[in-house]
């Protein structure tokens, strides 16, 4: 279902999109097997965690949405968040092997926190707000490397851009790439430099999009950063690695390594509280 996201939509049955259309309407099946199961179990009153189709089933009891909704959210989690914190994890690891006095920092600041838990402590939401170098330097990973290239928006009016007119209804595709990469944004963009968002007003609005922006920007933002200074925590105080080989990337429609992305890693021989 993910490869066909991208797909030039020729629905042939020796097609990635029609593969694609096939996969989503199997998960469109399961999807509803679970919310039929999920809603006897709340009929039945039975107790249990409350997992995200739990909570959209009891939301869908009380009207507040369909069933269709339920399983169109189920989908968006499924895609939305498939590889993309790993694949912003794995391209800082490869930044951090290419630039060691950004690594040096971030290890610095995580050594710190680290410092500062006891043994078997776990990582508190104040441990996440001193990050802040490590979430710039994730910052312009996505920068460069954008996990999502773009999104889809429908034009509400007619609007002319640089002698051009949109009409209302046409579909705009935005690409985060190519703003990412505007010199007169991002001065220097080929330069990975982390105090770019050390002042976050000097971004313009909009100019900035690897979780998209507006109403419908990614209801995942805060998750993937909690994912990602958390793994990158753990990772830059127990590890220490290197490339080994071909560390290039390619796109299928995210950034992934042309090789696998080997290293070497070893064990980090601190005694840091950890």
């Amino acid at each position: 279902m993910i490869q066909g996201i991208w797909a030039v939509p020729i629905n042939l049955p020796f097609t990635r999109y029609n593969r694609s259309i096939s996969s989503s309407s199997k998960v469109d099946d399961i999807v509803n097997d679970l919310i039929a199961e999920k809603r006897a179990q709340l009929q039945h009153g039975a107790g249990g965690p409350r997992d995200l189709i739990t909570s959209l089933v009891d939301m869908n009891n009380s009207q507040a949405i369909s069933d269709g909704e339920i399983i169109d959210n189920i989908k968006l989690v499924m895609t939305a968040g498939h590889d993309t914190s790993s694949v912003v994890i794995t391209l800082v690891m490869r930044l951090l092997s290419n630039q060691p006095s950004v690594c040096a920092a971030v290890l610095k600041e995580q050594e710190d926190i680290a410092k500062s838990k006891s043994e078997g402590e776990t990582l508190t939401w104040e441990d996440l707000g001193k990050m802040k170098y490590t979430w710039r330097v994730a910052q312009e990973t996505m920068r460069m490397f954008p996990p999502i290239f773009g999104g889809f928006r429908n034009a509400l009016k007619d609007i002319e851009f640089e002698g051009y007119l949109i009409p209302k209804g046409w579909q705009v595709f935005w690409a985060t790439g190519l703003t990412h990469m505007d010199q007169t944004i991002f001065p220097e963009p080929e330069r990975f430099d982390p105090t770019r968002f050390e002042n976050t007003t000097s971004v313009p609005p909009y100019c900035y999009i690897p979780f998209g922006g507006g109403a419908r920007i990614c209801p995942g933002y805060e998750f993937a950063k909690v994912e990602i200074l958390v793994a990158i925590h753990y990772i830059v105080t127990q590890f220490t690695w290197k490339m080994c080989a071909d560390n290039r990337f390619s796109r299928d429609p995210m950034p992934v390594p042309t090789k696998g992305l080997p290293i070497k890693i070893e064990p980090r021989n601190r005694n840091i509280g950890l």
